[in-house]
């Protein structure tokens, strides 16, 4: 398995795995597992912090083959350990949260079929928190109002 981190022309920066190089006869490379890596930098604690989210849209599964032409690679280089462990540790994750998605649901009934209110409730507490990916705290505005919510008709207006 070899792990590569790319810069695109777009200026996109990816991490993922190189499944096959291109070729004097072609420039598509398949990968698999492709991340799109975003910095963010906190200049006042002198910081920055690191996040992977999937290079393309709608592709959550990271087993999933993808194409890249390697005319649009500006830069390559292998990532540091860090990184590749992050990295790593990522894509463990969301195999781990896609596999409880899909999870049958005869098996999520079989599980909860004798539990008390109480005891589902807690369920599916556990099964929604286990995945790490979602954290609602990072969509919450200080007024506790979620940022992906547009307002369609402030209060009082009406058409």
């Amino acid at each position: 398995m070899t792990i590569k981190q790319f810069k695109l022309t777009n200026d996109d920066e990816i991490i993922c795995e190189v499944v096959q190089w291109d070729d004097p006869e072609s420039s598509s490379m398949i990968i698999r597992g492709a991340m799109r890596i975003i910095l963010i930098e906190d200049h006042k604690r002198g910081v920055r912090f690191y996040a992977f989210r999937p290079w393309m849209g709608f592709t959550d599964d990271p087993s999933i083959l993808q194409t890249l032409n390697s005319s649009h690679i500006i830069g390559e280089i292998s990532p540091s350990d860090e990184l590749a462990k992050h990295y790593g540790g990522t894509v463990k994750k969301i195999k781990n949260a896609l596999a409880k998605r899909d999870m049958p649901l005869d098996e999520i009934q079989d599980q909860t079929e004798n539990m008390t209110e109480e005891e589902f409730q807690e369920f599916i507490g556990e099964y929604l928190d286990k995945d790490d990916l979602f954290n609602p705290e990072d969509f919450e505005l200080d007024s506790g109002e979620p940022t992906n919510v547009i307002k369609f008709k402030p209060k009082g207006t009406m058409h």
